[in-house]
């Protein structure tokens, strides 16, 4: 878990050059570009979209060339994040910043079509709250797209640094539990190499049909 005041704090005050960060380009753009692409391929239309743990919005001003008539929300705990957002991205995208934390947010149910989630998990105060939230607001025929990094490797291993441990890690035990106990579950998985180990994954995550057809009885 994380503590929420440290990471307002942190983010805070890197929210004025957060998009001249390195890891923008070798990071969180391509994680960004394939969460976009897993969302598309899945789910080509969408009447509202929500990114959970927004930033300064790179991913929702992107996502704007991909869902033109949907409605970008973007919500993060970070005030200064959501300032440097609302200044960033143009009136013209029609983009809207909340400043809103996971675990509570601040829409009724079953309100999106898409959620993205890119390397925000991580930064939760619990997880499990946040995981049913989301999932609170997702409607029944929508999308979660949550990438971030989940197995653990060694980075100094010499034999890692050659050949990477990557493509068949999946979600850990404990978070695909938590994706099942909201009735999530996977429907596409996706990596993006970068400079770290393992690679990021990126889950495309879709509600379980909780109703089946019944079948006809024999009288």
């Amino acid at each position: 878990m994380s503590d929420p005041a440290v990471t307002v704090s942190r983010f805070d005050l890197r929210a004025s050059s957060y998009e001249d960060s390195v890891l923008q380009r070798f990071l969180f753009v391509p994680v960004h570009q394939t969460a976009l692409l897993v969302g598309r391929r899945i789910l080509p239309q969408a009447d509202a979209v929500l990114d959970v743990g927004c930033g300064t919005g790179r991913l929702l001003r992107a996502a704007r060339g991909c869902y033109p008539a949907a409605e970008l929300v973007g919500v993060d705990l970070a005030g200064q994040m959501v300032a440097t957002a609302m200044t960033v991205t143009p009136s013209g995208l029609g983009i809207r910043y909340v400043q809103a934390r996971a675990e509570r947010l601040p829409f009724p149910d079953a309100r999106f079509d898409l959620v993205f989630a890119t390397m925000a998990l991580r930064h939760w105060a619990d997880p499990l709250v946040g995981a049913a939230e989301v999932a609170r607001v997702l409607r029944p025929s929508g999308m979660l797209v949550l990438a971030d990094v989940f197995g653990d490797c060694p980075r100094r291993h010499p034999l890692l640094q050659v050949v990477r441990r990557r493509r068949r890690l999946l979600a850990p035990p404990e978070l695909t539990a938590v994706l099942a106990d909201q009735h999530l579950e996977v429907a596409s998985v996706e990596w993006v190499p970068w400079f770290g180990l393992p690679d990021v994954q990126v889950l495309g995550l879709q509600p379980i049909q909780r109703w089946a057809t019944p079948v006809p009885s024999r009288t």
